[in-house]
């Protein structure tokens, strides 16, 4: 029979340690969570790794100890625990709690204590103790039976490992921390004996007794004498670092038997705390650990494969499965209020995926899933295609997507939960069914999409029952925060938009970026042999550590940032670097040309469509907090538009014969949209006016007539312009600008003076924000902001740089998809063919069809122009071309 283990986990050290080693994470309301999410998932590494028989937890007492009384500086340099920290504790000890795990605290006893008394007393030949902690106080009580687990350093320390980290026993660890003290517990010991020296002596003499008994032996006057005057605070730095070993705990073996964590007081509480990767971990891993509890009963679609009646699926008791005619489903559909909707891709991107099968749900009981094929089309078509019947789903854009493929257009689309959960909650990290399902419902719900055909059914059928119950109170929640508008007239209907753009994607002329490739080879080639000359030989390009070598040893050039793994050659080093010497300069040049030749150049022909023979992206509608829509697979929002190479990249992206591209782009709308939320009489005026707001602006700065700025003045202003939106200090400005922080900061002031409604605004912003917790956009977008009652100033800053610019560019998105939402429902309207292809910040980018460029001008402009009133005119910039970069 094998040994039994027991954990004994040190929880105060791993609270620590996960606080500081994570960044700063907190859920969507505010909460910091990042010492919570290490301690948790280090408990389930040891839980599921590790399976121990035996496991507690030890946290220290709250008030004094021993210690204190018998040396009052004991650990009282220790900073007060952060608010951040310790408003996680609670959190933490639900979380042990309910892992089932028994906690081990004592008033007035330490951690350590508790943790050295139970190792001893159920030390036995057959129990193997692993005490878990970073702290080297514990190496004192290893033993054959006792060791150490340091389970961020993933390492096991017993009497071997500790002579070797040491060079002394374990027992010995004591006498030596006696010596050299402990600067984190504030213990003492000799001034200016570190550890090297208090190891050699106790190798020399064993232990400080034997030690202070024979000073003389020891050879170094200096040592000798600060051991005779210290001997008192030696012994009592050795008594300070010593575990008492008989602490009261009276407990037994049995008490800490390890028993199965409780998993619903968990999917409790990761859904509170938003920690969607360790919710997964608590589902069942394959069908056969389904829980019949959340099967539904089913009304199945006959005469595919036979009557299909899920014959493997657990059903709950007293459901029923049945077969029915699409007719009589359909009937069922009219007549329900509204319809869950789950579909099944056989691809991650829809456009090259099959639709396999859609499940419908009626409510409980009224669940039907059907595979699509000729036989079960039909029905699936009539259901889709009719707007009478309210679909809701769960990220349904990908859905719609595919079924466009199949020719499909589905109409009555009632709600999305993943895009109300995104409204809900824009900085939650997850927005999954799983996260939703527990959160709403009190229960996991989640989709088997690799399940084989016959077992597709019950998952699915689940989802949409679940789908479509959530749907109730997530609506509720919408009218509550009054974004119901904002949900219903924006975010919603653009999920038609997106696919339909999507679907459509860009023509790209793979001819053009093959010729651009070749140049672009041809001239990495010679920077590379160039670079080779100055650098006095070869190496590779591609390894910071090799560059490292070459500039800072090689060269002899000053290094200017350290990293954990040596000297950093990052592109803000390279540039401080170039001012001395032209290899850096050629190697910021190479690694430009290279990233344009295989993130652009080379990458997006593989991208194309073979059918449609275009380039599809994929909008992401619930990803930015600002409410800006991004773009993937690739990324178009993302392409280059400055210089040589990115004019000549964008001449790829091209019309259809006949057809013609164009753009409208809003003219500072983030400004425009600052003058009418500030109300700055300077600002609105010169908008007004239609002057050239960073002309008017660097007048005001350098204090001159608008006609005598010059370009360079006329470009400081803008940066100063788009500073204040981005929260900007004198140090990123005078970066920027390549100025004195003392300059830039006279910018700013002259700026703020200029227009003191902008300052006034800013200001009142922020304290609304520390007031309330968050800021709500022009059409009531909100968006929550931890940062801003942060204690840290760099966290706090953070904060309130991020209301500010949230307030306006969340303002000038939803500007932005209120416009699209009509743009394509004008275009539809009116029957045209054109089509909008792209969405790049400000900008709209369209696919116009022959004979149709002034109706679209026309309409397009009308839109984007009117879409909401402000106090000051928006206006568009418009270009018409047969490439990208014809119109710009």
């Amino acid at each position: 029979m094998g040994h039994k283990s027991l954990y004994l986990i040190d929880g105060h050290s791993h609270l620590y340690r996960a606080f500081h080693a994570l960044p700063h994470l907190s859920n969507s309301k505010g909460l910091p969570t990042n010492a919570i999410y290490g301690f948790t998932n280090m408990l389930y590494k040891i839980v599921r790794e590790r399976q121990p028989d035996y496991l507690a937890v030890a946290f220290d007492s709250d008030k004094p100890t021993s210690r204190h009384e018998a040396y009052a500086a004991y650990k009282a340099h220790r900073p007060p625990m952060p608010d951040a920290l310790a408003i996680q504790i609670p959190y933490v000890r639900k979380v042990v709690e309910a892992f089932r795990i028994p906690l081990v605290v004592q008033e007035r006893i330490e951690a350590d204590d508790l943790i050295g008394t139970v190792a001893m007393k159920v030390e036995t030949p057959e129990v193997e103790v692993l005490i878990v902690s970073g702290d080297k106080d514990m190496f004192q009580l290893v033993s054959p039976r006792i060791r150490i687990y340091d389970s961020m350093r993933e390492k096991v320390y017993g009497e071997k490992e500790v002579r070797e980290r040491y060079g002394v026993e374990p027992r010995q660890v004591v006498e030596v921390m006696g010596l050299m003290g402990d600067a984190v517990d504030n213990i003492p010991g000799v001034p200016g004996v570190g550890e090297k020296t208090a190891v050699r002596l106790i190798q020399q003499f064993g232990t400080i007794d034997d030690l202070l008994a024979h000073l003389d032996a020891v050879k170094k006057p200096k040592l000798r004498e600060a051991l005779r005057a210290f001997s008192e605070q030696i012994r009592m730095s050795r008594e300070l670092a010593r575990l008492n070993l008989d602490a009261p705990w009276d407990g037994q073996l049995p008490d800490l038997k390890r028993v199965e964590p409780d998993t619903q007081a968990l999917i409790q509480l990761f859904t509170e705390l938003e920690f969607s990767s360790l919710l997964k971990g608590l589902l069942p891993r394959n069908e056969d650990e389904r829980d019949v509890r959340f099967s539904v009963q089913a009304l199945v679609v006959p005469g595919i494969k036979g009557e299909f009646s899920l014959p493997d699926a657990p059903v709950a008791e007293g459901s029923l499965a049945l077969g029915v005619k699409p007719a009589e489903f359909i009937r069922i559909a009219l007549q329900a209020e509204h319809i869950g909707l789950v579909g099944i891709l056989s691809h991650p991107s829809p456009m090259h995926a099959d639709v396999r099968g859609i499940a419908f749900s009626c409510g409980p009981g009224k669940s039907l899933f059907a595979l699509v094929n000729s036989e079960s089309e039909v029905m699936i078509r009539r259901i889709l295609e009719d707007p009478a019947i309210k679909k809701v789903g769960h990220h349904l854009k990908p859905l719609l997507l595919a079924l466009i493929r199949m020719g499909i257009q589905t109409r009555g689309i009632h709600f999305d939960t993943k895009l109300a959960s995104y409204l809900l909650s824009p900085n939650r990290r997850s927005h999954d069914l799983l996260d939703l399902s527990v959160e709403y419902l009190g229960r996991p719900v989640q989709v088997q999409d690799q399940a084989p055909p016959e077992r597709l059914g019950d998952s699915t059928c689940k989802a949409a029952e679940a789908i479509l119950e959530m749907s109730g109170p997530m609506k509720n929640r919408l009218e509550e925060r009054d974004q119901s508008r904002l949900y219903q007239e924006v975010e919603l209907p653009l999920i038609e938009v997106l696919a339909d753009m999507e679907h459509t994607g860009f023509r790209l002329d793979v001819g053009i970026l093959g010729e651009i490739s070749k140049e672009l080879e041809i001239q990495i080639e010679g920077l590379i042999q160039r670079i080779y000359r100055l650098a006095n030989g070869e190496f590779n390009l591609n390894s910071p550590k090799q560059l490292s070598e070459v500039l800072f040893v090689r060269l002899g050039l000053k290094p200017i940032k350290k990293t954990k793994t040596g000297y950093s050659t990052d592109e803000g080093v390279l540039i401080q670097l170039a001012q001395i010497h032209e290899l850096p300069a050629e190697i910021l040049n190479y690694r430009q040309l290279a990233k344009l030749k295989s993130t652009y150049v080379d990458a997006l022909p593989q991208l194309v469509h073979p059918q449609p023979g275009r380039l599809h992206t994929t909008f992401h509608q619930t990803v930015t907090a600002t409410g800006r829509l991004s773009s993937s697979d690739p990324n178009l929002q993302n392409i280059p538009t400055r210089g040589e190479w990115g004019h000549r990249i964008r001449q790829a992206f091209i019309a259809e014969e006949a057809n013609s591209l164009l753009s409208v782009d809003y003219n500072q709308i983030e400004l425009r949209i600052l003058a009418h939320l500030s109300q700055d009489e300077q600002l609105i005026r010169a908008f007004q006016e239609e002057r050239d707001i960073h002309t008017a602006t660097a007048a005001s700065i350098f204090k001159l007539p608008p006609h005598l700025i010059s370009p360079e003045m006329r470009r400081a202003a803008k940066t100063v312009n788009f500073g204040v939106i981005y929260g900007m200090g004198p140090y990123a400005l005078s970066t920027e600008l390549g100025t004195s922080q003392a300059e830039a900061r006279q910018y700013i002031e002259d700026y703020f003076n200029h227009y003191e409604g902008v300052r006034k605004f800013v200001n009142a912003t922020i304290e609304e924000a520390r007031r309330i917790g968050h800021v709500t956009t022009l059409l009531n977008r909100r968006r929550e902001i931890p940062e801003i009652v942060a204690q840290d100033a760099t966290t706090r800053s953070l904060g309130e740089r991020i209301a500010v610019n949230t307030l306006i560019q969340g303002s000038a998105a939803d500007i932005m998809k209120l416009a699209m939402v009509r743009i394509f429902h004008d275009i539809r309207q009116a029957g045209l063919r054109s089509k909008i292809i792209l969405q790049v910040h400000d900008e709209l980018i369209f696919e116009v069809c022959e004979g149709e460029v002034d109706a679209m001008k026309t309409m397009v402009t009308r839109q984007m122009e009117g879409v909401i009133p402000l106090r000051v005119p928006m206006k568009v910039d418009l270009g018409v071309g047969r490439n990208w970069a014809e119109i710009h």
